[in-house]
């Protein structure tokens, strides 16, 4: 029995030791299957991880910047325009200038400290300079060693995004990241991350520990390379196979990256912010998101506000939850402080500080809707949305963050003002407002609502309004550029008018008023904006002339063929009207307005330059004429209320235009470098009750008068000459009479002379002889001009001499003869002698004209000289035209455009797509 029972327990001991070896076995072949298919799984995570992060490109949105200042010396400048330029560029001012991005000011000298930039043509270093504002002038421009400057330019304000939406993000490479940065990330999120190989045991019962503690998740076990393969692989749903998967990748990530990549990778793709449907990404975006400022430049506290933001961005909104915000912000400088990055003294004065975070509107991905659109237009033949959604193009803009800041707040303070003031209902008109640099066509600020920064109808644009007597100046100078017929003296009939149109239709307009003013100098005409003598003058041109000179202003839109056009029927947008003003400002060059300047990539390579468009429309003299009578309607017109506020040393020129009924207010207007548009109405086409002059000068009026300006009067171009006119438009001869209104007048004008200052009688002639030769020969003498012959002019000059002559002698025979008749008979055969007096007076009357004919003579010898200086100068710019002829013949021989076949100038080179 015994022995039975020893069997049978050795042979149970040896079926479970073999079962047992039999289930350690499978074990090892299912641990080795598992370790095999856990390697296989790794290759296949580890290819997808290295093949993601190898080829990994961020799609980044275009990045648009304004216009850069310049500060040139000897420019215009205004204190307050300058500090608003500092407050687009988020420059902070000091006592003491101790960083980029500052600057102070002892009286009027400035000192400020330049950001570094990367500018279309060249990447400039952060750099001090300083100066002085001296009667709005800047003066001693001079570097950081005191060496003179001619210039020295600052950087562009970033001014937002194109076609936004989505992730957005501005990467930052591990030299531009701030040391305090890098270290107080680690503090706070992980500190074991300069140690552990992707994944944290410590950092794991650490968090296991508080969330047992707490009886809730209040901290999480992973570390920095964990959540910046959350971030770039998964979503942010939790699950295991989401955390297996997650350290699994973070081994993989340590294995083949250091630790300042991930470092790097981590600060560009952590979520720290949602702006509508667009995400922030990264701290170098955050940083100009909540700051306005470069993450170089961030302060200790502005730095824990956003490592305070990674745990959750918008449970601390800063905008929303202010509260909240600091008190994490402030948790993260105790952190910073245990952790030895900051000292006691600077944590007690950190922790004191606001939040410091820009208002939320500054942060708008699009703050210049008005102005982006027309940028839109501008790069849409060169570049697909594609490209500027995902390339990361830098944009280079001509807006001026300083005139745009200044055109809003003139359209929003003065909309609501006329409604106040007018008893206007509230909210019910709109307005819309260019302005353009004339000799560049650049745009330098548009508004296209009352509210600036609404994204929706664009009326700089799109709004196609009546544009009332604005038209009016394109008919004055169809007039002046026929000096023969017409000159800014010319009398116009301002009477009323019946015209028959072609469809049978009687065209009567009126004036404002209704009241005419009979004849009237052209130049009263256009400055107080009659409208019979305008339409008048209208039909006597012919209204294909009109529309031929409003063509060769600029304006492509559609002109009726009406008589009616006269009047201001034609529709145009304020930016067409800006590009005809622009026109005449610019003397007649048309420059196309233009938004963009250059695009690069985002390093600033591969930089494409958009060169300005000119076309020369109309000549210098006839423009210079209008412009006189412009500046006579802000002088004595329907605009002269705007010198109550303007500086009376400025030329400006504009005119007002009011369409029927009130609906449309407009002022079209331009000192010697800008010229401005503004337009009010109500967006259902009603009433407004407002004139040009009521309405939309005080929007422009404030507009201009806190813009630099140029003081001084414009210089008169060659063919133009200033002579007095009397109300009738005859010429009033200084040499002969006093009196009369001094006005530009063409060379090739031919003046009818006032009957006063032809002939005065041969006794005040008799006396004016002796002084003859002493006196200055009339201007219009001693400058002839284009279309005067000037011998023949001496010629007639001298003809009307010598029968002035004859006449005075005639007169003094008969006076004798009548003098004999009177004595008695007795005396009448004794031979008479003239009187010593009459001999004299005879003697001195030959005399005198000799000296006239010799002044005469000397002068014809002069108008020879210069007519032979005129015809060699005429030769020589005859032979360089054809100069220019043969190698535009060249160009196009070559297959190149005549306009583009310039080449540019080595910094720029043409890289058009």
């Amino acid at each position: 029995m015994a022995s039975n029972k020893r069997r049978s327990n050795g042979k149970s001991q040896k079926h479970t030791s073999g079962r047992l070896r039999r289930w350690v076995g499978r074990l090892a072949l299912l641990a080795l299957l598992g370790v095999l298919a856990l390697a296989a799984y790794m290759v296949w995570l580890d290819v997808q991880l290295r093949e993601r992060l190898d080829s990994r490109q961020y799609q980044l949105p275009a990045r648009v910047f304004a216009r850069p200042l310049i500060l040139q010396e000897g420019m215009v400048m205004r204190p307050d325009e300058l500090e608003s330029e500092f407050a687009a560029l988020n420059y902070n001012k000091v006592a003491n200038v101790e960083e980029p991005g500052q600057w102070q000011r002892d009286g009027m000298e400035y000192l400020v400290w330049r950001r570094d930039f990367i500018h279309a043509d060249k990447r400039e270093a952060a750099a001090k300079v300083q100066f002085r504002l001296r009667n709005d002038e800047l003066t001693l421009l001079r570097d950081e060693s005191g060496g003179r400057l001619k210039e020295f330019r600052l950087d562009a304000a970033p001014i937002g995004t194109l076609l936004g939406g989505g992730d957005d993000r501005n990467p930052v490479r591990i030299n531009e990241i701030p040391p305090l940065l890098g270290a107080t990330l680690i503090a706070v999120e992980d500190q074991d991350f300069v140690h552990h190989f992707g994944v944290s045991p410590r950092g794991i019962a650490r968090a296991m520990v508080a969330n047992f503690k707490a009886g809730s998740v209040v901290q999480g076990g992973s570390t920095i390379t964990q959540q910046l393969v959350k971030n770039i692989f998964f979503d942010h749903k939790p699950s295991l196979r989401r955390k297996f998967n997650e350290a699994l990748m973070a081994i993989l990530m340590e294995v083949h990256y250091d630790k300042a990549y991930i470092l790097q990778e981590y600060i560009n793709e952590v979520w720290l912010g949602q702006q509508g449907s667009r995400a922030i990404y990264g701290f170098g975006l955050a940083s100009e998101f909540y700051f306005q400022k470069p993450l170089s430049q961030l302060e200790p506290h502005q730095i824990a506000l956003l490592v305070g933001l990674v745990k959750g961005a918008s449970y601390y909104n800063p905008w929303r939850n202010p509260k909240r915000a600091l008190e994490r912000r402030n948790i993260v400088l105790d952190v910073m402080l245990e952790q030895g990055l900051i000292n006691q003294e600077q944590h007690g004065r950190l922790i004191k500080k606001p939040l410091e975070v820009v208002s939320a509107g500054a942060t708008a991905q699009n703050p210049y809707p008005a102005f982006t659109e027309r940028l839109l237009e501008e790069l849409r033949p060169y570049y697909s949305v594609e490209e500027l959604r995902t390339a990361g193009l830098r944009i280079y803009t001509s807006l001026s963050p300083s005139v745009q800041d200044l055109a809003e707040k003139s359209v929003s303070q003065g909309v609501a003002q006329l409604e106040k003031d007018r008893g206007i209902q509230q909210d019910s008109l709109q307005a819309a407002t260019v302005i353009l640099e004339n000799h560049t066509g650049n745009v330098l600020a548009m508004v296209g609502d009352r509210r600036p920064h609404y994204p929706g109808f664009n009326r700089a644009l799109e709004a196609r309004r009546q544009i009332g007597s604005l038209v009016k100046p394109a008919i004055y100078l169809t007039a002046l550029e026929r000096p023969h017929q017409y000159n800014l003296g010319t009398l116009i009939d301002d009477a009323p008018i019946r015209e028959v149109t072609e469809d049978g239709q009687v065209w009567m307009p009126s004036n404002y008023g209704n009241r005419s003013h009979g004849l009237v100098p052209l130049y009263v005409a256009l400055a107080n904006s009659y409208n019979l003598a305008t339409a008048r003058l209208g039909l006597d041109l012919g209204i294909e002339n009109v529309r031929q000179t409003m063509r060769r202003l600029g304006v492509q839109a559609n002109l009726p063929r009406v008589p009616s056009l006269f009047l201001g029927t034609a529709e145009l947008t304020p930016f067409e009207v800006a590009g005809m003003y622009q026109t005449l400002a610019n003397g007649g060059e048309h420059v196309e307005p233009r938004t963009l300047l250059a695009v690069s990539d985002a390093d600033g390579n591969q930089v494409q330059r958009f060169r300005s468009k000119t076309s020369r429309g109309v000549e210098e003299v006839p423009v210079y004429l209008l412009r006189y009578g412009l500046e006579q309607v802000m002088r004595e017109g329907t605009a002269k209320s705007a010198y109550r506020r303007l500086p009376n040393s400025v030329p400006f020129a504009g005119k007002t235009g009011t369409t029927n009924d009130y609906r449309d207010s407009w002022f079209a207007g331009f000192s010697p470098g800008v010229t401005a548009v503004v337009w009010l109405g109500r967006d259902d086409n009603q009433r407004t009750s407002l004139t040009g002059a009521t309405g939309a000068l005080s929007v422009w009026t404030d507009i201009m008068r806190k813009l630099p300006h140029r003081h001084g009067r414009i210089q008169t171009p060659r063919g133009v000459e200033w002579k007095p006119l009397n109300d009738k438009g005859e010429y009033m001869d200084p040499s002969h009479c006093e009196g009369g209104r001094e006005l530009p007048i063409s060379d090739e004008s031919r003046l009818q002379t006032d009957p006063r200052c032809q002939s005065r009688g041969w006794f005040r002639n008799w006396f004016d002889r002796d002084d003859d030769s002493k006196k200055v020969a009339p201007r219009e003498e001693m400058t002839p001009g284009w279309g005067i012959d000037p011998e023949q002019q001496r010629r007639e000059e001298l003809q009307r001499q010598r029968e002035r002559e004859r006449q005075l002698r005639e007169q003094l025979e008969q006076e004798q003869w009548q003098d004999e008749q009177s004595e008695p008979p007795e005396y009448r055969d004794e031979p008479q002698s003239l009187p010593q007096s009459e001999v004299e007076r005879l003697r001195r009357l030959e005399e005198s004209g000799r000296i006239q004919e010799e002044r005469y003579r000397e002068e014809e010898r002069r108008a020879e000289e210069e007519r032979r200086l005129l015809e060699q100068r005429m030769l020589r710019e005859e032979a360089l035209r054809r100069e220019e002829e043969q190698r535009r013949e060249n160009d196009r021989r070559q297959g190149a455009p005549v306009e583009d076949a310039q080449p540019w100038p080595p910094q720029e080179n043409d890289q058009w797509p």
